[in-house]
C-alpha cells in the first residue's frame, strides 16, 4: 500500500472550517481567502476519498468522518507544533558536543587560554580536541571547527584570520660552554642544530626586522624529531641551536633557561586563522565558540617583534 502524506496546512485550513462550520467566518478568523479554505478541504477529501462536509448553499454540516479527523488532526498539529518548537530549541540551545582541531602547539594555547573560560561560561558544552600537524578533514572527521597555521588550502571552508606566530633563534647556555658566543648570523653554520624535520640538506629561512633583509643559513644537524615540545628539551639540554616558535620558548627566555640569539632575525611570519564548513548551519554553540575566540584574538598575537 503507497504510503501517502497529509498536508499540514489543508489540515489546518479543515480545522478552522470545522470550528466555524462556515467558510466565511472561517475566512476572516485565519485571514486566509475563502477559494484557498475550499481547495483545501477539497484536496483532503480527494486524498482520503470521502467527504468531510456536507455543504449546501446556507449551511456547512460536518460529516463523521470529518469528527474523526477533526479530533486526529488537532492532536496531529499540536505535536507538529510541538515538534518545531523543541527543534527550535535545540539549534538555538547552548549546549551538546563542540568538536574541534588544532595543531599541537596551537591546542596547548586553546586549553590553557581559550577554553577554560568558555567552558565555565557555557558549562552545558562538552568539548573534544584533536591535536594534529595535518589538516584534518572537516567534513568527513565532522569536525566543527579547526585552527589552522599557514595557508588554507580547503576553499570549501569559511576561513576566519586571528593572528600569526614566527619562531626565534634559541640555545641553551651551557651550549656556550663549548662554543663561542654567537654575534653574527653568518656564524650560525659553526653551531650544532636540532631540527624538527628530517631533510638531506635542511635550511633555515630567516627574516630581519631591521632591514627586512632575508636569508638562509644550513646549519650541522645533531637531532632532529616531528615534537615541538622534545626539540625544546633537547635545546635546553643544550644539544645545538633551535629555531622554535615564540610562544614555546619565551618563557624559557624570561626565566634564563634558554638564551635568545641575534634577537633581529627570526622565521617569516605564519598565518593563524580558524576554518568551519561552507554552508555549515551555524549551532549555538559554535555560535558562541566563534564569538569568544573574536573576544580573545589578541591570544593568537603569537609574534617576537
Amino acid at each position: 500500500m503507497k504510503k501517502e502524506t497529509l498536508n499540514l496546512e489543508w489540515l489546518k485550513h479543515f480545522l478552522t472550517v470545522a470550528e466555524h462550520l462556515s467558510f466565511t467566518r472561517a475566512s476572516l478568523a485565519c485571514g486566509a481567502p475563502k477559494s484557498a479554505l475550499s481547495k483545501s478541504v477539497k484536496q483532503l477529501e480527494q486524498q482520503l476519498g470521502t467527504l468531510l462536509f456536507s455543504r449546501t448553499s446556507r449551511v456547512v454540516q460536518i460529516t463523521e468522518a470529518g469528527r474523526i479527523l477533526q479530533r486526529r488532526a488537532t492532536d496531529l498539529l499540536a505535536d507538529a507544533d510541538s515538534l518545531m518548537i523543541d527543534l527550535h530549541a535545540l539549534q538555538h540551545n547552548v549546549s551538546g558536543h563542540l568538536k574541534l582541531a588544532a595543531p599541537p602547539l596551537l591546542g596547548r594555547l586553546l586549553t590553557s587560554q581559550i577554553l577554560p573560560d568558555f567552558m565555565t561560561q557555557w558549562p552545558d558544552i562538552t568539548v573534544s580536541l584533536k591535536s594534529s600537524h595535518h589538516y584534518e578533514d572537516l567534513f568527513k572527521e565532522g569536525i566543527d571547527l579547526a585552527f589552522r597555521m599557514g595557508t588554507n588550502r580547503d576553499h570549501n571552508l569559511i576561513q576566519k584570520p586571528l593572528g600569526a606566530a614566527n619562531r626565534v633563534l634559541v640555545a641553551a647556555p651551557s651550549l656556550f660552554e663549548r662554543y663561542a658566543p654567537v654575534s653574527r648570523i653568518d656564524h650560525l653554520e659553526r653551531y650544532p642544530s636540532v631540527q624538527f624535520l628530517q631533510q638531506d640538506d635542511p635550511q633555515w629561512l630567516l627574516c630581519n626586522s631591521d632591514t627586512s633583509d632575508t636569508l638562509r643559513v644550513s646549519l650541522p644537524v645533531a637531532f632532529h624529531c616531528t615534537d615541538l615540545t622534545t626539540l625544546r628539551h633537547a635545546v635546553t639540554a643544550g644539544m645545538g641551536i633551535g629555531l622554535l616558535p615564540w610562544l614555546l620558548v619565551r618563557d624559557d627566555i624570561q626565566q634564563g633557561s634558554l638564551t635568545h640569539l641575534l634577537s633581529d632575525w627570526t622565521s617569516p611570519e605564519l598565518a593563524i586563522s580558524l576554518v568551519y564548513r561552507e554552508g555549515h548551519n551555524k549551532s549555538a554553540r559554535l555560535a558562541a565558540f566563534l564569538e569568544h575566540v573574536q573576544a580573545h584574538q589578541h591570544c593568537f598575537d603569537l609574534r617576537y617583534r
